[in-house]
């Protein structure tokens, strides 16, 4: 327990996370945590009126475990009470359809491609003719079809026609989970609206700090708007100083993320860090007297709040500037600071804000990266002692790149399935001259009003961020700049992590047996991989894919795959909806053609009178039709799938020719199709599968 002595917050950190953590995992249906919470009060208070007794160190130990209890179940009763659906009135709850609903705009406003999206906070719903109170967070798109920059605003109040409808599953296996994401912000209902659907009555902002922090955001950005011509750098120079990414270029997005650096495009704790550091370089002189270091810490304060003020008090901001303004404080007082205390009161005040903030993936790399950066980098920094101020510098930041990709290097593999070869050389350059871009960006904006000088500021920064961008795109063009189509289990991300701890106390501790524990996790790791890879080399799969517009289907052996898709099919929508799943399977790279298109050598294909397509793979015969059918079989052909696409026009009868086990309908035929359709196969009692309804279709073999 000495060793723990100086890291109190440390402790009841990672008890209020095992809280969260234990609810969510295990203790949805468990509703007695307020319970739960006081009986362990009442029991750390029994046992510190032991302690302060007895006075021994095991009466000691026992109320100090007592009081990490007492967190563990704060932990569990703050997450119940931030769950919107345990509430009666959540809309999950009603057992009739509403016709209106009213609410509350209760989030910034997200630039679409047509479109806007934001979420109501919901306050009333109309149920066969009556108002009646109502709770729940509905995502809504609007059409951005008018003058306006925004449709909607922060604390708009809307009349809503229509019901929302509750955020459906992933349409594809292993795609990314859009509603576990919406419903880890509470949100779990979504609603597309036309111009018809929403009538603003009012504006009542739920928060006025936060209205007036969008609203001096949105005068920000449109004043980079003005003065940054170029779409490409405004974007960088929006997304990199105020937050805003909804103007950032996709082929620019691809290269930073592909680089390692897309960490400086997402506003958090290398931005708050680059502030705090140089106004501590402006201040280092005025920190002789009480007096001094008093104003200076105010000063310091008062900037830090006021960005996050100006980047719209977005957490990964908050947890930053709360971080720099402890540390700010104890040096001010000349109290003593331990920097992983610092740490932990930060994500303590964060998840006790809302504990689901522990499941966002900005919140767990940032706090990670810091850890990695305060620990292992000035211990790689000692490995190497050089000069030159210049080199030195170099090598200072090259570790700090090393040490957060290091401690970050299992999560990006779980969550983003790649690795950038090359991140310590992108580093290296474009963490200096992000830091430039901030600092021009900065003064640009506080000095617009100043015509000449305001004009010559933003000339710099705009070639700033130009170099920048040319600089990642030439390093994501590098030869293997990117490993991709890793897919790790949470198991074996655990064991990385489990790994990596290990090595770190062989290193630190010098003791044998961690090194011996590391090599049997290594031997997990294999036997796993070795598993997994043997599984992999005997599977055989067809499926049928969601694509929306579009028709894909994949046959897929071993580690290999021939993709059947139409000219529709976007590389975006490939990356999104299919490519996941592949590379689960082990595929890297499938054979890919169109339909119709002469197939690879494993598929045999058939090109009928009537322009319809029959494959046939490993036994499994498959008949896809795209157009009316005008040519029936002498008898009766037997296949195992039929799949209708494109709207094609078929009649129940004109199907009778054919034996199938099953009829799917993919996502290319549009809404009014599959309802027309649907009734007419029903009766005719034909099995149908449609994958616009129950995701893609997929059967193993």
């Amino acid at each position: 327990m000495k060793q723990w002595a100086p890291f109190p917050f440390v402790r009841i950190a990672l008890s209020f996370i095992a809280g969260i953590l234990l609810f969510l995992y295990t203790g949805k249906e468990f509703r007695y945590s307020l319970e739960l919470f006081a009986f362990f009060v009442a029991l750390y208070l029994a046992a510190y009126l032991v302690a302060r007794r007895v006075k021994t160190v095991e009466a000691n130990t026992v109320a100090g475990i007592a009081g990490l209890l007492c967190f563990a179940a704060g932990g569990m009763w703050t997450t119940q009470q931030q769950t919107a659906l345990f509430s009666p009135l959540h809309l999950s709850h009603l057992t009739s359809t509403p016709s209106y609903y009213m609410g509350t705009v209760d989030d910034y406003v997200v630039q679409k491609p047509g479109a806007q999206s934001t979420v109501l906070e919901v306050e009333q719903v109309q149920v066969n003719g009556q108002w009646q109170p109502a709770e729940g967070r509905v995502q809504l798109s609007v059409p951005h079809d008018s003058e306006r920059t925004y449709e909607l605003g922060y604390g708009d109040r809307l009349l809503v026609k229509g019901a929302p409808l509750a955020v459906a599953p992933s349409a594809n296996p292993k795609q990314f989970d859009y509603r576990a994401f919406l419903a880890n912000k509470q949100v779990y209902h979504r609603h597309y609206l036309q111009s018809h659907q929403f009538q603003i009555i009012g504006s009542d902002p739920a928060n006025p700090v936060l209205y007036w922090s969008i609203h001096l955001r949105r005068r920000l950005d449109t004043l980079l708007k003005e003065s940054i011509a170029e779409r490409r750098e405004y974007g960088i120079s929006s997304a990199l100083i105020l937050g805003v990414k909804d103007e950032l270029d996709n082929a620019i997005r691809t290269a930073y993320a592909n680089t390692g650096t897309m960490h400086i495009l997402a506003v958090s704790g290398l931005h708050v860090g680059l502030i705090y550091g140089g106004l501590m370089l402006l201040l280092v002189r005025f920190q002789r007297s009480n007096r001094q270091r008093l104003v200076g810490a105010l000063l310091v304060l008062a900037v830090l709040w006021l960005y996050a003020f100006i980047t719209g008090l977005s957490p990964s901001v908050l947890r930053a500037v709360i971080m720099c303004s402890i540390v700010t404080v104890a040096t001010a007082t000349r109290r003593q600071r331990n920097i992983y205390n610092t740490l932990a009161f930060a994500a303590f005040v964060l998840l006790l804000y809302n504990p689901y903030y522990l499941l966002d993936v900005g919140f767990q790399l940032s706090f990670l990266a810091v850890l990695g950066i305060v620990y292992l980098q000035p211990r790689f920094y000692r490995l190497i002692t050089f000069d030159g101020r210049a080199l030195d510098y170099v090598w200072a930041l090259f570790t700090v790149s090393l040490a957060a990709q290091l401690v970050t290097f299992p999560l990006g593999l779980y969550y983003f399935h790649q690795f950038p070869v090359y991140f310590w050389l992108a580093n290296l350059v474009v963490v200096p001259a992000a830091t430039a871009v901030l600092y021009t960006g900065v003064a640009a904006l506080a000095l617009s009003f100043v015509p000449l000088l305001g004009s010559l500021l933003f000339q710099l920064h705009f070639g700033l961020i130009w170099a920048m961008n040319e600089f990642n795109i030439w390093v994501n063009n590098l030869p293997q700049a990117l490993i991709n189509g890793i897919d790790i289990s949470p198991a074996q991300t655990w064991l990385l992590y489990s790994l990596m701890l290990l090595f770190i106390l062989f290193f630190a501790l010098k003791q044998l047996r961690y090194f011996t524990m590391a090599t049997g996790v290594v031997a997990v790791l294999v036997v796993l991989q070795i598993t997994e890879s043997r599984q992999q080399l005997v599977q055989r799969s067809f499926a049928v894919y969601s694509l929306r517009n579009a028709t894909a289907f994949s046959f897929l052996q071993g580690q290999e795959a021939a993709l059947v898709r139409t000219a529709s099919l976007t590389p975006e929508n490939y990356t999104f909806n299919i490519q996941p799943y592949l590379w689960h399977k082990g595929v890297q790279k499938p054979v890919q053609f169109q339909l119709a298109s002469p197939p690879a050598e494993a598929i045999s294909h058939a090109l009928l009178p009537d322009s319809n397509s029959l494959y046939v793979w490993q036994g499994l015969r498959v008949l896809v039709l795209s157009r009316p059918i005008r040519i029936q079989p002498r008898e009766s052909l037997e296949v195992d799938y039929v799949l209708l696409t494109q709207n094609v026009r078929v009649k129940p009868e004109d199907l009778q020719p054919f034996a199938f086990k099953q009829l799917i309908l993919d996502a290319s035929n549009a809404p009014w199709h599959l309802q027309r359709l649907r009734p007419q196969l029903a009766a005719a009692g034909i099995p149908v599968y449609d994958v616009t309804e129950k995701g893609a279709f997929v059967v193993e073999m």
